[in-house]
């Protein structure tokens, strides 16, 4: 087993550190994203663990995140980065391509329907879509650079 690096939380409040013991850190990824069903299990994130910290002791929140919320036909992710300057920015992830245009138009519910937000099509990933994008976020601390990100107001 390699020393975890990254914080999982499931729900909103579930924190454990990312392990490999089972499957590799990226099968891990990808086997625990493709589990939501909207209900029990609807919102996952991930962030990398301060340098050093002792994740046995305690599992800290960081600034910069990946997240998603939905059920198995569709999920968005975002994800939130903090500039040179400490400003936060939160942007909503869509797949490679144009962006769609006008207002978003389809929406994404997840906690047994009680929650939900409103998306762009291209923005609707699917359970594989998000695993990739965890995987590359897990891998570089980012978004692949052909990813659209949308920025969103008061992140």
């Amino acid at each position: 087993m390699t020393t975890p690096t990254h914080i999982l939380q499931e729900n909103g409040s579930s924190r454990f550190p990312l392990i490999d013991n089972l499957r590799s850190f990226e099968d891990q990824l990808r086997f625990t994203l493709t589990q939501m069903d909207g209900s029990s299990f609807w919102a996952f994130s991930l962030w990398r663990a301060p340098e050093g910290a002792n994740l046995r002791a305690s599992l800290p929140p960081s600034e910069n995140y990946i997240q998603c919320a939905g059920e198995a036909v569709g999920v968005t992710v975002e994800v939130r980065s903090t500039d040179a300057t400490g400003t936060a920015h939160q942007y909503t992830v869509g797949k490679p391509g144009t962006p769609s245009p006008g207002e978003p138009t389809e929406t994404i519910r997840w906690d047994s329907g009680r929650r939900s937000t409103t998306v762009h099509a291209h923005e609707v990933l699917t359970l594989d879509e998000a695993a990739e994008l965890f995987i590359a976020y897990y891998r570089d601390d980012r978004v692949p650079a052909e990813y659209t990100l949308r920025e969103l107001s008061g992140a």
